[in-house]
């Protein structure tokens, strides 16, 4: 059986920031909502299925005086799975080398569920870099706020 991301829970509690995105000064907040919405929403609704939130002062209390940096990060299933999906090559108990894949995954040497330590941080930063990169319009015929900036069917965000 596939393991898809539709079919698990990934809402975790903790939140480990794992790329930082930095948006244009002058951007607007329907277009903040607009992006910020794509990124969280679920892979089967056209989304990255990705943890997002604004980066915060030390005190976590309110966000910094530039409001266009935020913070994307995954749960550890996201994670396992993206790292299925981009074809992660992982060392296997057996000592041969093999892509990643979910439902193997507790024959890959140092897998432990309860281990998070994996995925190397640059592994982790790969699999979210990836899944942004690959967003992809939808329906949507511009970007909100900016009716000049067309989108098509398949065309990256």
């Amino acid at each position: 059986m596939k393991v898809t991301l539709s079919a698990l829970d990934t809402h975790e509690s903790s939140f480990t920031p794992l790329v930082i995105i930095e948006l244009a000064q002058d951007v607007k907040e329907e277009t903040k909502e607009w992006l910020k919405n794509r990124i969280i929403t679920k892979k089967k609704d056209g989304g990255a299925q990705l943890l997002f939130r604004p980066l915060l002062n030390k005190y976590e209390k309110e966000t910094l005086e530039n409001q266009n940096l935020y913070l994307v990060g995954a749960s550890k299933i996201r994670l396992l799975l993206g790292a299925e999906a981009v074809g992660l090559v992982k060392e296997c108990s057996d000592n041969t080398m093999r892509a990643f894949t979910y439902g193997t995954r507790h024959n890959f040497k140092d897998f432990d569920d309860d281990n998070d330590d994996f995925l190397s941080m640059a592994e982790r930063q790969f699999i979210i870099k990836h899944e942004l990169e690959n967003l992809r319009a939808r329906d949507e015929k511009m970007i909100p706020g900016y009716p000049q900036a067309k989108l098509y069917p398949g065309k990256s965000l």
